[in-house]
Formats: C-alpha cells, sequence, structure tokens
C-alpha cells in the first residue's frame, strides 16, 4: 500500500511536470495550458484508480476466502468471484467518480473528503446486491444458490474495500500522530490545558511507557475535576512545585493560546529541571508535510506574541505556476527561502541569483528542485548592469523577488557607499533592466527600518522603495510592482537570536543595547509565506506592510532564551548593556501614518508619496556619484535627507535644498 502511495504521488507530480514543461517550451495558449493541466490530473487519476482497483479486488477475493474458511461455501463460487470481478472494479470505481473521490490532495484531507469515500462504497455496495438479486431472481445463473456473488461476500467485501480505500487516501491523517510522538520511556508527564487538545494527547500517549500524572489548568480551577480519566492537579502558576513533587520530567503545552502560556511557563520553570515541550496550533499541524511531528521541545519562536500566518495557496499558485522566476540574494536567509517555498508551486524555471558562490553553492545542496522545475544557479552581482542585462535577456523572468541587499545596520554606517552601490543602484540597474522583457510581477523585499530612517540602511532600503513605487506610476508594460516591509526574522545570518545563542552557549555575557529597544520578529518562513502572498494582491505599487504581531522587549527576549537553556539570567549567565550602536533606534516602526486594510488579514499598506520620476532620477545618479568620489559624511547626510523627505504627490525638487547639502560634486 506504501508503494501504490508514492506511485500515485509520484504519477501525479511528473505528469504535471512534463505536461507544464511541454506547454511552458512550445508557448501554448492559455485554452491549450488549461487541456495540458486537465490531462495531466487525468492520469494522476488514473494511477489513483488502478491502486483502488487492486485493493478492491484484494477486499472481495479476501472476503470470499473468509467466509469459505467454515467451508459453507462450494468450490464453484470462487470461479463466479473472479468473472464478476471486473463487475465490480467498474462499479466501484464509476462511484467513486460520481461521489467525487478523486482529484484531491489526500495528504491535507478532512472529513468532507471521507464522507466523499464512505458514499461511493455505499452506493457501488447497492447497486451491486441490486445486480445480483436481479440475477438470481430471474434465474439467469445455473448452478447451486442462482447467483453470480454470494450476498455474504458482498457485504463483508464492500466493507473491506472501504477499509482499504480509506488507509490509501487517509494513510498520512492516520498514522501522523503516533509517528510524530517522541516521548522518551517511563517519563512522568504533566499535560498544560484542559481543552479536548489536551484530552486527546493523554489519551494517544497509551500505546507508550509513560505516566501521564495528570492536567495543569491556564486559569483557576477545582483541584477534584478529572479529564481523560486523569485528574486536574492545578494551576498554571503552581506548576513548578508540582513539577517537583510530583517527579515530573516533561511539561507538555497542549492549549490554545499557546505562545502566551509559553512565555509564562518559561518564567515559572527557571529554577526545575524540566523539559518543556508543545503541542503545535491547529494550523501548523494541517501544513506539516506526512504528518511531522506533532510534539516538539518548546521553541524560542513560541515566546513570541505573533498571529498564525495564514495563505492563500490558489492565489499564490496563479502567479507562479509555470513561470520563470527570478530571486536576487538567493545566498541570503530570506531569498534562499523564497526559493525554497517558490520551488513549492512548481514554476517552470528558478534563477536563484546571488553574487556569494559559498552561500548559493550551500542553498543549491539544501534546496528541494521537483520534476519539471529547472532550477539555475546564477553568480551575478545587481551592480553589473551588463552582466545582469545578459542574464535577464537569457532567461527572459516573468516574476522577479528582489531579495539581495546589504542589510546589517552598524556595518553600512561605516561604509555607507557599499549600501548605496547595492540598495539603491543595484535596485535602479534591476529595474531598468527587467522593463523591456515582459515582466509580469518585480517584488521589492524591504524593512521596517524605511520608516523614519536614521542610519545608512533604512534610507538606501528606502531609495529602493522610491524606485519600485516610481516604476509602477510610469509603467506602460503591465508589469505590477511591489515592496512588502516587515521587521527581524529569526535565525538570519547576523540577527539577535543566534547572536544570543552563541553568546550563552560561551557562558555570556549576552550583550544588548539599550532595555528599552524593542524590535518585531517573524520567522523566515512565515516572513517569505506573506511575501508571497503579498506578491498574489499586489495591484500597482503598494507598500505592503506584514503583520508582526507584537514588539518585543529584546531584554525580555535575552531573558526568555536563557531560561529556555535551562539558566537564570545574572546568576548563570550576565546580561550586559553596552548602548546603542550607529544607525540604531530604540523602537521600529512599520509605517509612518495609518495602515490601510488589504483582501489578506495580516497585510497592510503603508501610505507612502514618491517624488516625481525626472527628481528621483536625479537624486540617483547624484547618490550614485558621490558613492564614488564623495565623502562618507556628506553622503550619509545626503542619503537620509533624500529618505526623510516629506514628497509632495508632483514635486520637482531642486535636490540642494535638500538639508542644504552642496559637497556632493
Amino acid at each position: 500500500m506504501a508503494l501504490a502511495a508514492a506511485h500515485i504521488r509520484l504519477g501525479q507530480k511528473r505528469a504535471d511536470a512534463v505536461i507544464r514543461r511541454f506547454t511552458g517550451k512550445l508557448g501554448v495558449s492559455s485554452f491549450g495550458a488549461r487541456v495540458a493541466t486537465l490531462l495531466a490530473q487525468l492520469r494522476a487519476d488514473i494511477s489513483f484508480a488502478f491502486v483502488d482497483a487492486m485493493v478492491i479486488a484484494v477486499a472481495y477475493l479476501s472476503a470470499l476466502g473468509v467466509i469459505s474458511l467454515d467451508g459453507g461455501l462450494q468450490g464453484v463460487w470462487w470461479a463466479r468471484v473472479l468473472i464478476a470481478l471486473p463487475v465490480i472494479i467498474g462499479i466501484h470505481l464509476v462511484a467513486n467518480v460520481a461521489m467525487g473521490a478523486y482529484g484531491h490532495v489526500w495528504e491535507f484531507a478532512s472529513i468532507s473528503e471521507a464522507r466523499r469515500v464512505i458514499a461511493a462504497t455505499f452506493w457501488a455496495a447497492a447497486v451491486l446486491f441490486l445486480i445480483v438479486l436481479a440475477l438470481g431472481d430471474h434465474e439467469l445463473i445455473e448452478g447451486p444458490g442462482n447467483r453470480a456473488v454470494p450476498l455474504s461476500v458482498l457485504v463483508l467485501g464492500s466493507m473491506i474495500s472501504l477499509g482499504f480505500l480509506g488507509a490509501v487516501r487517509f494513510r498520512s491523517r492516520l498514522f501522523s500522530f503516533h509517528r510524530g510522538l517522541r516521548l522518551d520511556a517511563r517519563d512522568r508527564v504533566l499535560i498544560l490545558g484542559t481543552s479536548k487538545r489536551a484530552a486527546d494527547l493523554a489519551r494517544y500517549t497509551g500505546p507508550y511507557e509513560v505516566d501521564v500524572v495528570g492536567f495543569v489548568s491556564s486559569g483557576p480551577t477545582t483541584k477534584a475535576k478529572r479529564l481523560a480519566n486523569l485528574p486536574i492537579v492545578g494551576e498554571l502558576e503552581d506548576i513548578a512545585s508540582l513539577v517537583t513533587t510530583l517527579n515530573v520530567q516533561q511539561v507538555i503545552v497542549a492549549s490554545e493560546g499557546a505562545s502566551v502560556l509559553a512565555r509564562r511557563l518559561v518564567d515559572l520553570c527557571v529554577d526545575v529541571d524540566v523539559r518543556l515541550r508543545i503541542v503545535p496550533d491547529l494550523d501548523e499541524l494541517l501544513t506539516g508535510y506526512d504528518g511531522g511531528p506533532d510534539i516538539r521541545d518548546l521553541e524560542i519562536e513560541d515566546l513570541l506574541l505573533r498571529p498564525s500566518v495564514t495563505t492563500d495557496l490558489d492565489a499564490v499558485e496563479s502567479i507562479l505556476y509555470g513561470k520563470t522566476v527570478l530571486v536576487t540574494g538567493a545566498g541570503g536567509s530570506i531569498g534562499s527561502e523564497i526559493v525554497n517555498q517558490v520551488l513549492h508551486f512548481m514554476p517552470a524555471r528558478v534563477i536563484a541569483m546571488d553574487h556569494d558562490e559559498t552561500h548559493l553553492h550551500d542553498n543549491m545542496v539544501k534546496w528541494d528542485e521537483p520534476a519539471g522545475t529547472e532550477l539555475v544557479p546564477a553568480l551575478c552581482d545587481v551592480r553589473d548592469k551588463k552582466k545582469l542585462k545578459a542574464l535577464i535577456a537569457k532567461y527572459q523572468p516573468q516574476v522577479v523577488y528582489h531579495a539581495a541587499a546589504h542589510k546589517h545596520v552598524p556595518i553600512l554606517e561605516e561604509w555607507p557607499e557599499e549600501a548605496v552601490k547595492t540598495n539603491v543602484v543595484g535596485t535602479n540597474n534591476l529595474l531598468k533592466v527587467v522593463r523591456s522583457t515582459g515582466i509580469e510581477r518585480f517584488v521589492l523585499i524591504s524593512t521596517d527600518k524605511t520608516v523614519d530612517p536614521k542610519g545608512v540602511m533604512g534610507a538606501s532600503k528606502r531609495m529602493a522603495e522610491m524606485l519600485v513605487q516610481s516604476a509602477a506610476n510610469t509603467e506602460i508594460d503591465g508589469c505590477i510592482y511591489s515592496s512588502v516591509r516587515f521587521g527581524n526574522v529569526l535565525g538570519s545570518r547576523g540577527s539577535v537570536v543566534p547572536t544570543f545563542m552563541e553568546q550563552i552557549r560561551a557562558g555570556g555575557p549576552v550583550t544588548i543595547t539599550d532595555e528599552r529597544m524593542t524590535r518585531y520578529f517573524m520567522t523566515i518562513a512565515e516572513a517569505v509565506q506573506l511575501v508571497l502572498q503579498a506578491s498574489a494582491l499586489a495591484d500597482r505599487g503598494e507598500v505592503f506592510v506584514l503583520d508582526m504581531g507584537q514588539p518585543v522587549r529584546i531584554i525580555d527576549l535575552a531573558h526568555r532564551m536563557i531560561r529556555l537553556g535551562g539558566l537564570v539570567p545574572g546568576r548563570d549567565i550576565e546580561v550586559k548593556t553596552v548602548g546603542a550602536r550607529p544607525g540604531e533606534k530604540l523602537v521600529e516602526e512599520l509605517a509612518h501614518g495609518p495602515l490601510l486594510s488589504s483582501s489578506h488579514p495580516q497585510i497592510n499598506i503603508a501610505q507612502t508619496k514618491v517624488p516625481g520620476p525626472d527628481a528621483l532620477k536625479l537624486s540617483v545618479r547624484q547618490l550614485k556619484q558621490m558613492s564614488t568620489t564623495g565623502g562618507r559624511r556628506e553622503l550619509t547626510e545626503f542619503l537620509l535627507a533624500l529618505a526623510n523627505r516629506e514628497w509632495p504627490d508632483d514635486e520637482t525638487i531642486d535636490l540642494r535644498e535638500i538639508n542644504e547639502v552642496t559637497q556632493w560634486t
């Protein structure tokens, strides 16, 4: 059955990939592409039907074998059943088609799909029952019983068929929980939560040699209450004493609002030796591939107050399926995750471009290139306009995600010319090159540091946003431009979380810049999901702002990371304040002024203005000149003045008026 399921999955992917590549290369019309897609789906469904036919045959022969064990059936029935078997299989397959039991992504199937399988089996059995009765009543079958198939075989065979058909379709959902439940044998476990999820968790630990000693309520409760035949032993505030008294080795969070509870749990368990684990939210469980782990250790991501990310996969697929996609900065944290997620939507080709061959090589090993999608590594710098032009002309991308950028704030304060050359001039180069190639969408990856920028990094990225908005305002070829702005991502190279982790491993101190400093955080995967969603929502030059949840004080993040490692801040690991670095703000904002809503609840739109195209063109020209011949102080002042300027809608400005900068020529 596992081999059959694998054949179905691979057959569908290969069919889709071959048809898509064929239509892409020959340039067939959208109608032809739809026909090709239907043919690909038909091929996958035929593979599924072939597997169904095999399991139905096995089911009815097994039923006949079981009933024959007592010797109640004569040998003639085996011949009759074998003759009738093609008809039985055909009726079942027709019922499956009629009830819509094909064409689904069964890894994510739910009760609705299960009802289709049950209904198809019921109607097939009913039709078979009527046919056998009709043939017997008219004495069309000679021999014992005057029936083609014993009625008992029909009843038992249909029941076994239902079990087999359901197992084929729901294999990942049936076995995912037990595959993911990796509790150490003989551990004593407390479950934090009193919901149905918590009760189910307690019941599913039965086959394992663990001792669930009870539940802990997240709010006030009466200790006499029981759940799943186990006691509710106390409240969250009692957790530390309960762990010690009951000799508990693990505490598992299994409740709605797990992130809020996890933050408090870490604080309360700081002085006890216990393993903290969590049952993910429902959407994380549903999107896990092949049932992924359903219980995992508590991680730093669980301590951040942020909403769960939802994505309209159909909308994203509509802009990526069968397309040629260029991702700049593919060697970086964000760019590499964009490539990874774009590949899931089966584009015809993905060009992964970066100027760093080591990072590009490392990511090529990690990316999973699906059948039918060509993954092309491209060693190119956005500063090199000539080489960039040749690359674009060769591959003719239809969708561009521009993630290439210099981003480390303190370094760019010392080297502002490098920020200008990559973040401003490089973006301008890319926009100029792609405008003549029939591109459909251009998406700039931006940052919350563009709002009232105080440093070179934020100012240079704000200039990049202006260039993209200006391109949208002057677009004549139908390309849709947009920018996506978000805050810090966990796990990116050089960000605060990996830095803290290294400092904790080294025994401290953990260094923070200011106790008042706050930042927005999101995981890389979540941020990229919303980037792809925003690119599908784009219409004309929007600056999208992702919902990053609540800002987090950096000192609180440091303390919780230390506690998550089983250590005590101030006792085991020193937390040291070293002062803000050049270019840093105490509080980052996601927009200047109120945000507009989009059609997605976690994506908003910032209201921003840009200079006229002539003024912007002149400003970029002067920035480029200053980055090669001017002084760094003058370049920084001019860049910040441009980025912080309140531009009227129809402004044509004399750049010499900005901050009275006169030394840049």
